[in-house]
């Protein structure tokens, strides 16, 4: 996998993820609309190109770009207790562009190295394929004559059982 500091952006890949932005997401704290950042996209590339490279061979990224508006969202039951709610923060939409063109980069190299029974956090994968693909294993094995043994977990508010100020 390639330093950070040695992958360079072009003017294209910025356009390019600039102009798959969702015009409906809400703003972050920088309060710059997802639409006008589409329409300026080939305007704004440039600039946003040579501070995404600068930001990654410094090894610092603006510091507004590090800031979020957290809301709460309601999951179920009584909205007025705080387990019934699930943090959502809402970034700065240039730091989640300069994270994509990263991801992008990244992902070419990792991708050869990811288990090809990874279904999570896949491009093309789901928790659907990833249940065709079980199955399709259970049949061949039942069909072969061989026993089948599955345990299948559920962790339940998983993320409620974090300790969240490890992850601040």
């Amino acid at each position: 996998m390639p330093e950070l500091s040695s992958i360079q952006f072009s003017e294209i890949e910025v356009v390019g993820v600039l102009r798959k932005l969702n015009s409906r997401k809400a703003c972050g704290p920088d309060n710059i609309p997802n639409r006008l950042l589409i329409e300026l996209a080939d305007v704004i590339a440039p600039s946003l190109c040579e501070i995404f490279n600068m930001s990654l061979n410094l090894g610092v990224v603006p510091l507004k770009w590090k800031m979020a508006n957290i809301t709460p969202v309601f999951k179920r039951e009584d909205p007025t207790l705080a387990m019934n709610n699930r943090p959502v923060s809402l970034l700065c939409t240039l730091s989640k562009v300069l994270e994509h063109c990263v991801h992008n980069h990244s992902y070419q190299h990792l991708e050869p190295h990811i288990y090809q029974m990874q279904h999570g956090f896949i491009r093309g994968k789901s928790t659907t394929t990833q249940l065709l693909e079980v199955y399709h294993e259970i049949l061949e094995s039942v069909a072969s004559g061989n026993e089948v043994h599955a345990i299948y977990l559920d962790f339940s508010k998983a993320f409620d059982k974090v300790p969240h100020h490890l992850l601040l």
